[in-house]
């Protein structure tokens, strides 16, 4: 059977929406019809009314969100994998810590075109695939066993997956100890190929200490956990760097889009790396300079410094994918680029605890409607609306998409 190009697959899709007229906005629940380019920013409004919390819920740090081709959105909190409707009712929700219960740290997801859910066991190391109500199908890795960026076998602290519903291939950012993307066959888990920053091959600092063999990454990522992540970087002082760091460091959030183009979110330097499936090397686009000597250097953006700018990368709805969704898990906000030059159009969000505010957007999602949705970890303490100082994040949020502007 001859298989099509994704070229000609695009360009026989977009010739079929020649003659819609739709704006993009469908009525939730009905199957969304397929949307022209988005002529305009999206424009999105918080929803305070999602998810319809159970009585005895309670949100921990949310460290994993995706939303299905129907429309339901499934979280990562407390160890546990919860599904939800459209609606934001609780569909079910079972315990992700594997049949021994000591896998640790449920994070990153994402629902393939087979119905699977997929994880990742952060601090064990591993790499899951569990059947939709919660059965363990597959299993990368070695529980509790790293070899650093090169080796073919074992993960290294993985954080997001992506799977290619043409080829059944697993992307992973891995992650918070390893330096690359790393690619499986998704029916058995073989390895494929694997790759770091700019294409090349990953290199991991010496050994030292008890971080896993990375101390750059663990510093990073706060130890063992996401609150602390990347703060105390303290470049005052050192010279202004003539280039962008040539290694990842913690690559983090990771999709692939309709015209074969993966994208990775390289949390703690503040930039999207855009590849080719094989590893080929296209663009970068950094959206904060680190404080101190970064903001200095002349290929640095003039934007204002930051730390963490990249959690997590979504696509607009629209056929194209006209527009980049970007989690800013330090500066609280969600940046919205153009996926053609990766231009910074538009941002929206800002510290807090009152809707459409944000406390570490940690991941984000986008369902078949064109509605974000945002897994927020442990945010920065804020005073709320009664005067008191509360921490923010530790909860999931939506945004729905309302349309364009100029």
């Amino acid at each position: 059977m001859m298989r099509l190009d994704r070229s000609t697959i695009a360009a026989v899709v977009m010739l079929s929406l020649a003659a819609l007229t739709t704006s993009g906005v469908t009525a939730q629940g009905t199957a969304p019809q397929p949307v022209p380019a988005l002529n305009g920013v999206p424009v999105f409004q918080a929803d305070p009314k999602w998810p319809i919390l159970p009585q005895d819920w309670t949100w921990g740090q949310v460290i994993g969100i995706f939303a299905d081709s129907r429309g339901h959105v499934w979280t990562s909190n407390r160890s546990r994998i919860t599904e939800w409707d459209p609606q934001g009712k609780l569909v079910q929700s079972w315990d992700a810590r594997g049949p021994d219960g000591n896998w640790s740290t449920i994070h990153g997801m994402f629902v393939d075109h087979n119905g699977f859910v997929w994880t990742n066991a952060r601090e064990s190391n591993l790499t899951v695939k569990f059947t939709r109500t919660g059965q363990v199908a597959l299993v990368i890795g070695k529980y509790n066993e790293t070899g650093g960026s090169n080796d073919t076998t074992l993960m290294g602290r993985p954080a997001e997956i992506w799977v290619d519903p043409a080829d059944n291939e697993v992307f992973v950012a891995d992650g918070y100890g390893n330096r690359r993307i790393i690619v499986f066959d998704g029916a058995t888990g073989k390895y494929l190929r694997h790759w770091g920053a700019y294409g090349k091959r990953p290199e991991d600092p010496p050994r030292r200490g008890g971080a896993g063999g990375d101390p750059a990454a663990a510093a990073a990522a706060g130890g063992r956990g996401e609150a602390g992540a990347g703060r105390g970087a303290g470049q005052a002082n050192a010279p202004v760097p003539a280039s962008p760091p040539q290694q990842f460091s913690v690559p983090h959030g990771i999709t692939g889009s309709r015209d074969g183009l993966i994208y990775l979110a390289d949390r703690a330097n503040n930039r999207i790396q855009v590849f080719r499936q094989n590893g080929e090397f296209v663009a970068e686009k950094i959206l904060r300079p680190r404080c101190g000597a970064q903001e200095q250097a002349t290929w640095a953006p003039k934007r204002p410094c930051g730390t963490e700018a990249a959690f997590s990368v979504g696509f607009s709805h629209d056929v194209p994918q006209t527009y980049l969704y970007v989690a800013d898990g330090g500066s609280h906000f969600i940046t919205v680029l153009k996926r053609s030059d990766l231009e910074v159009v538009s941002e929206f969000g800002g510290p807090g605890v009152g809707p459409g505010q944000l406390g570490r957007p940690h991941n984000l999602t986008v369902d078949p409607w064109g509605n974000i949705f945002v897994a927020e970890a442990a945010g920065p303490s804020v005073t709320n609306a009664s005067g008191e100082k509360v921490e923010a994040g530790y909860r999931a949020q939506k945004f729905t998409f309302t349309g364009t502007k100029k």
